[in-house]
């Protein structure tokens, strides 16, 4: 009786054009097939679904996805939620040393104000950036081209052009430089509608200068532009730690709002409206006043000149050259992940369907934000040497783990349950909260370390080895059994924290 006026309700709220509610309820309905009358209501076993169907917020979420799936993804948002609501009671109750003056209500004003201004251009461009990379791979599978190819242009684009590219940036401009990487954003986005292998060849190689510029610009106007207000040092932690929060949560609206738009344009989708966003960064942009590092006349001498102000900052300072080390590890065995991840889940994948990459995609930004909470909830600022160590540690943990499960051809694997689909997932989103906290300790480390004038050349700089481990990690991962690549990665993040433990003890001036 309760299935039949479900039913009809649905079916009337159907013909008043209310569809939505409509399938909700249609959904909600056992169908009489369905019902043991001698159980009360209960699935009879002839048919219950091979695994549980219940899915908290259901109505949210396609019936492809599967719900142990929907189910993480909503157990890490409400984690993120408890943890931010943590740390904002820590930082609403914690008693502050500094002395309350006129002047300092009006300097927070002020850099509250400066921070916003920052973080809605940063946001907006991660946000577009994150959307080219949910559906890059499909997008070029559908086209029919060598994917591991273009992946390996870009990567050697960014190695060859970017780091001279980047080294302009003190010299010529940093706001100059964040409308040049819009700019070739937009034509980038633009290109991968055709499905040419030499126009997303030159996709790519665009691609590799826009990185470099990506990861050096922003950050060093934003660094730059702080102390030239005269802002306190120690508020730079703030705006790293809410960058990195704000990033990762930014991805995960990306892989929501990717999932839409390629389910209405196709894989093209995300990078039509990647272009949109790029645009209104852009204009605010525009808004930015400029600031500059060192500057020298002519381009070829700006660049031999940044080049070597850059290598005198690295011999001068053995902080600086630990820290340009440990990130290139990070970074290149992460971006060597980020080739792997999708691959090995589809290979493990236990249900019915095709992978849910954007549900994946979303529950590691989910836990890349609640890296840079961790980060902030725990003031890591005060002891972040120490805190990027654990990070790089519990990195190469999960990674050993992914390798000791990982089949290969070369020896038997070691412990096969470890190469389940739910430990193997797990370790990824350990890996992935690593990422979020150690961004903002490396971002803190570099403002500290790195001469202010000379940032982003030395941040450039840094990325020759880290070009260089993301081409060879590339094509291992390629070429290599999953074993062999997981060992490659795992033993760069203990590279990575060895070099770390040096930093540990080195006391800050």
């Amino acid at each position: 009786l309760q299935a039949a006026l479900l039913q009809r309700v649905a079916r009337q709220l159907a013909s008043s054009g209310r569809k939505a509610i409509a399938l909700l309820l249609h959904k909600c309905t056992p169908s009489p097939r369905c019902i043991d009358k001698s159980n009360m209501g209960y699935f009879s076993s002839s048919d219950a679904a091979p695994e549980p169907q219940y899915k908290l917020l259901a109505s949210l979420f396609p019936e492809s996805w599967p719900a142990p799936l929907s189910n993480l993804f909503c157990g890490l948002l409400l984690l993120l939620t408890i943890l931010e609501g943590m740390r904002r009671l820590k930082t609403a109750t914690t008693p502050t040393t500094e002395r309350v003056t006129r002047q300092t209500k009006g300097k927070v004003s002020e850099f509250n104000a400066f921070q916003r201004e920052y973080l809605a251009v940063y946001l907006v461009i991660m946000l577009a950036d994150w959307l080219q990379g949910t559906n890059m791979y499909t997008l070029y599978s559908g086209y029919g081209v060598s994917v591991s190819t273009l992946f390996l242009t870009g990567f050697s684009s960014s190695l060859v052009f970017g780091t001279f590219v980047g080294l302009l940036v003190d010299a010529y401009g940093r706001k100059r430089a964040c409308v040049l990487f819009c700019l070739l954003e937009i034509a980038i986005n633009a290109m991968e509608h055709v499905p040419s292998m030499p126009i997303l060849l030159l996709g790519r190689v665009l691609g590799g200068i826009s990185t470099s510029l990506l990861f050096s610009a922003f950050e060093s106007w934003m660094v730059a532009e702080h102390r030239r207000r005269g802002f306190p040092e120690a508020w730079l932690a703030k705006t790293f730690g809410l960058s990195s929060a704000g990033n990762g949560a930014v991805a995960v609206v990306a892989g929501l709002l990717a999932q839409v738009a390629a389910d209405i344009k196709g894989d093209i989708g995300p990078f039509q409206l990647a272009i949109a966003l790029t645009v209104l960064a852009l204009v605010l942009i525009l808004r930015w006043p400029e600031n500059y590092g060192k500057t020298s006349d002519g381009v070829l001498n700006s660049v031999s000149s940044s080049l070597s102000t850059a290598t005198n900052a690295v011999k001068s300072d053995r902080r600086v050259a630990l820290l340009a080390a440990v990130s290139a590890l990070f970074e290149g065995a992460t971006y060597t992940f980020v080739f792997m991840w999708v691959p090995r889940l589809i290979a493990i994948y236990p249900f019915e369907g095709g992978l849910p990459t954007g549900l994946i995609f979303a529950s590691f930004m989910v836990c890349i934000t609640i890296g840079g909470v961790i980060y902030s909830a725990l003031g890591m600022d005060a002891a972040v040497e120490s805190y990027s160590f654990i990070c790089l540690l519990a990195a190469f943990g999960a990674m050993a783990l992914c390798a000791l499960g990982a089949p290969s051809s070369i020896m038997p694997c070691l412990l096969p349950a470890l190469g389940d689909f739910g430990p193997t997932l797990a370790a990824f989103l350990v890996l992935e909260s690593c990422v979020g906290c150690f961004n903002a300790c490396a971002g803190t480390m570099r403002s500290r370390y790195i001469p202010e004038d000379v940032q982003a050349a030395v941040m450039n700089l840094g990325r020759v080895p880290l070009n260089l481990l993301v081409v060879g990690g590339t094509y291992l991962s390629d070429a290599a059994p999953a074993q062999v690549a997981f060992s490659a990665v795992a033993l760069a993040f203990l590279g990575g924290a060895a070099l770390q433990a040096a930093l540990v003890p080195v006391k800050r001036d």
